[in-house]
């Protein structure tokens, strides 16, 4: 794991190279320790790079014991955390416009006091609730993925 700061923005990047999947509890760890101080986490990365992988195993850190994989179909899938906190997990690929999250009230979802996991944040990004963490995933040629965490921005 490598630590950067950013001398022109006071965020912090973390860098975890040449993990395998397996490996995926020490980046899930380090966003459940950051989580009180969050209100989103932004997911990015091809299809097929573990995004929902993660966010099982945040979820599992995060005292979740029955999840339901990701919610492509369904766009939003609630969970209670055992402090009675809720999380949801937004798969926004299906979304095609910003105005159409706003017709399904993605908006309003957004004013509650929970912690968001969105994959796929882009084209709602002017909507995610701040402060936020982002985390880029970044497949390479081993079955290895590399994971950029940045937060505090």
């Amino acid at each position: 794991m490598d630590k950067q700061q950013n001398p022109t923005n006071p965020s912090t990047m973390l860098q975890f190279n040449q993990l395998e999947l397996d490996n995926l509890d020490r980046v899930a760890g380090k966003i459940a320790d950051l989580l009180p101080n969050y209100a989103c986490l932004e997911l990015t990365g091809e299809m097929g790079s573990g995004k929902t992988t993660l966010v099982m195993s945040l979820l599992h850190h995060l005292g979740v014991e029955q999840t339901e994989g990701s919610p492509t179909f369904s766009l939003i899938q609630p969970y209670h955390l055992p402090n009675q906190r809720m999380v949801y997990h937004i798969d926004a690929f299906r979304l095609n416009s910003e105005e159409e999250a706003y017709q399904l009230g993605f908006d309003e979802l957004f004013q509650e006091e929970a912690f968001f996991i969105v994959e796929w944040p882009e084209i709602i990004s002017n909507l995610l609730p701040e402060p936020r963490i982002s985390l880029k995933i970044e497949n390479s040629m081993d079955q290895h993925r590399n994971y950029t965490l940045e937060y505090g921005h």
